[in-house]
């Protein structure tokens, strides 16, 4: 089956996710990386971990509109006892997406982008929250900001679907680096891979993929998600305070 240009770009976008994002600290400004400058003020900014694609300029450029702010320091930490895992949903675009879960002994890199009020209001728009995840804030100890940075409560977005747990345990993002990883890890290709030969209706896999897309499929996906959340496992980290979901 060939696609047009149009349908290629949407693939691209489901399975490119979580997207390239630079190896160092960066600012993001209209559009534009550059590495972020050690004397660039963040005082003010929230600091919110980017699990998944919220670390990516193109995701950001997304998110934010040419009327927006579009001046966003990011910077990469640690978090300790957890790790980045699939949750037990797709997005609108045909990913599914990241989420973070509790995994003793685990280091995972994390994204943290640094957002005035007025982005992370945008932000919880972007993230459907009150309908797809939560918003909240960990205690400091719970990540490691980095470069001499003090110790902050930094906000996150969690699924309130839960992790998918096909065999009974999430599944580790691959192109996230962790440490001491415990759970299976799998890229985003496979696990779409994994959830046509369980649940896809086309025996072809783009072309399901493609059903799912956009809000006029809202209720194909709502049925995946129905079915996923017959094998999920939920968050629960007294570290975590949920503020908004």
């Amino acid at each position: 089956m060939k696609h047009n240009t149009s349908s290629t770009e949407k693939l691209s976008r489901a399975y490119g996710y979580p997207y390239p994002a630079p190896d160092h600290d960066f600012l993001f400004h209209e559009e534009a990386v550059s590495p972020l400058d050690g004397a660039f003020d963040l005082g003010g900014r929230q600091p919110v971990i980017a699990v998944g694609s919220n670390r990516a300029p193109e995701q950001l450029a997304r998110k934010f509109g040419a009327e927006r702010d579009r001046t966003i320091p990011v910077t990469w930490a640690w978090m300790h006892g957890y790790d980045v895992v699939y949750c037990a949903h797709l997005a609108g675009y045909g990913s599914v997406p990241a989420t973070l879960h509790g995994s003793p002994g685990t280091e995972v890199r994390v994204a943290v982008t640094w957002l005035t009020e007025a982005q992370l209001e945008r932000m919880h728009e972007t993230e459907n929250v009150g309908a797809s995840y939560v918003y909240g804030t960990f205690d400091p100890d719970a990540i490691e900001l980095g470069d001499g940075r003090p110790a902050a409560r930094a906000g996150c977005y969690i699924t309130k679907c839960g992790a998918l747990a096909l065999d009974g345990v999430p599944v580790a993002l691959a192109e996230i680096e962790a440490r001491n990883r415990r759970f299976k890890s799998l890229p985003q290709a496979a696990k779409l891979a994994l959830l046509h030969g369980m649940f896809g209706d086309h025996p072809e896999e783009a072309a399901w993929v493609l059903s799912l897309l956009g809000e006029e499929n809202g209720p194909r996906r709502a049925f995946l998600t129905e079915r996923l959340s017959e094998t999920t496992v939920p968050f629960d980290d007294p570290r975590f305070s949920v503020e908004l979901g």
